[in-house]
């Protein structure tokens, strides 16, 4: 109405710049309005890509292939690694990499833009970090529990189930039989994740000081209401419909064809099904973020409620969440072999892929307990395995430049130890031509090379070249006496400067 009053403004005007200012105001409100259009229709766009797929790993499947390609990452490592960035932006905190949770953020806020208000979401997941942050001695003390685990992955797992089963029956339309299932979901979301987000918020803000496991014997209602009552909670804990909580327990819900009618102590009202259903997806909303924002917390106290594969607890399993990283790499044919220690991974890679990528791609969803990983991958000419320990992928989960060299030790050090076809991805001399040429570039700095120089020794001895670190400890001892350094040790630096200079075809695996 805005824009047609700004046009018809612009047509009624007494001078021509008059009119061109109406008309100005009047395509800026027109491109407001259609930003504003596209966006609704991408959020259409989500969920119709939701429901046109069967099964709950599906619907997974779907979130993950919609959060890579929002947050524009090629494999699930480097998805982690964008998500935990996103956090950081969120909170306005530097970045934590490498705790585990990156996975996880990244389908409950795909979940979140498909189903519900991505920016409350966010709001929440800050506001509930600021409370649980405050008093760390509180917060921690809820981990003692050996339910609390437990109960957050039963409160995640029936949030993302909540959020599915609710888009479905909004679809597809309520009858009186699914509207029951509405009201379950709803009191369910209350006794689970709405009691643990309450204890925590309670507990962390010192609200409450008797233990967990106590305090999840009380009532939900009670527990939720009494948080509700704190100014900087209400917000936190919307969507959470008590009364309805209370009337189904008191068997005083009547499910009528447009909605549910609840009859308690206060009063009685009526509820239609959109209604329900915008509650319960604000709950989830609440719920969520108040989830988040409590592992995050935690987090920052180094106590990690996830490990690699808490996407477990979202019940998708390890094979489906390869399956879906390598074939967004392109990846065909996908089959994953689990043993207590190690894990193995069939593939058709595609033409021209890096099999050293390919393996990180994975990398993020390996649990702690792996030590090693192979990769026996079908390329143009044949079957060629690619394999070594787990522990030097992780570097690589930092996108932090430790060493100050773009990971070169980290990835020098990877491709040494680990094997193609069974010998090291690069011979012994493709390690010195490099090491050499880091160290001669690292001389020229003077002493400030000290440092890289003992890093590149013992990368040396790691990879069992005594050779190559007597010759870097000749550096160390050249830079630091400079000209007065005795002739044995020239000697023995001049062997990087070959090194280095050697020709060498090095040729990526």
């Amino acid at each position: 109405m805005e824009t047609a009053h700004s046009y018809l403004a612009a047509l009624d005007a007494p001078t021509p710049l008059e009119a061109q200012r109406h008309a100005d105001v009047a395509q800026k409100r027109m491109d407001a309005a259609g930003d504003v259009l596209s966006m609704h229709m991408e959020k259409v766009n989500r969920l119709n890509e939701l429901l046109e797929v069967d099964g709950f790993q599906n619907q997974m499947a779907v979130l993950l292939q919609q959060s890579m390609t929002e947050l524009g990452a090629t494999d699930l490592t480097e998805l982690s690694v964008r998500a935990e960035t996103e956090v950081a932006r969120i909170l306005g905190i530097p970045p934590q990499y490498g705790h585990g949770g990156g996975l996880e953020f990244a389908l409950q806020r795909a979940l979140m833009v498909a189903h519900g208000d991505e920016n409350r979401f966010e709001c929440i997941v800050k506001g509930s970090f600021e409370t649980f942050s405050r008093n760390p001695e509180l917060l921690s003390s809820l981990t003692v529990s050996p339910h609390f685990r437990s109960d957050y992955e039963a409160a995640i797992l029936d949030l993302f189930d909540a959020s599915s089963q609710v888009t479905q029956a909004a679809n597809d339309g309520i009858p009186r039989q699914v509207g029951r299932s509405m009201v379950d979901i709803a009191a369910t979301l209350v006794e689970g994740a709405g009691q643990l987000v309450a204890i925590s918020l309670l507990t962390a803000s010192g609200q409450k000081s008797r233990p967990y496991d106590k305090l999840r014997q009380d009532n939900a209602t009670d527990l939720l209401r009494n948080a509700r009552t704190r100014p900087a909670m209400e917000d936190l804990l919307g969507g959470f419909n008590l009364d309805l909580r209370t009337a189904q327990a008191h068997r005083m819900v009547r499910y009528l064809d447009d909605g549910v009618h609840i009859e308690i102590k206060s009063g009685s009202r009526s509820i239609p099904w959109d209604e329900l259903i915008d509650e319960i997806i604000k709950t989830c909303e609440s719920a969520m973020g108040c989830l988040v924002g409590l592992t995050l917390a935690l987090n920052q106290l180094d106590m990690n409620l996830l490990d690699a594969t808490n996407y477990r607890s979202f019940g998708i399993s390890p094979a489906v969440m390869l399956s879906v990283g390598m074939s967004g790499m392109g990846c065909q044919e996908i089959f994953l072999e689990e043993h207590q220690d190690s894990w193995t991974v069939h593939l058709e890679a595609p033409e021209g892929s890096l099999l050293t990528v390919l393996v990180a791609g994975a990398f993020a969803l390996i649990p702690d307990g792996v030590e090693t990983l192979t990769l026996n991958a079908k390329r143009e000419d044949g079957w060629h395995i690619l394999s070594g320990p787990v522990s030097l992928l992780r570097a690589f989960l930092d996108p932090a430049d430790q060493d100050g060299d773009q990971h070169g030790l980290a990835a020098a050090r990877f491709q040494r130890v680990w094997t193609y076809d069974g010998q090291p991805c690069v011979t012994a001399a493709e390690v010195r031509f490099w090491a050499g040429r880091q160290a001669i570039d690292a001389i020229s700095g003077g002493m400030r090379s000290v440092p890289k120089l003992r890093a590149l020794r013992s990368f040396a001895m790691e990879v069992e070249d005594p050779e190559l670190a007597d010759s870097l400890s000749a550096a160390i001892r050249y830079v630091r006496l400079g000209d007065s350094v005795e002739h044995k040790t020239r000697v023995v630096v001049a062997k990087l400067e070959t090194w280095a200079c050697a020709e060498i075809e090095y040729a990526p695996i």
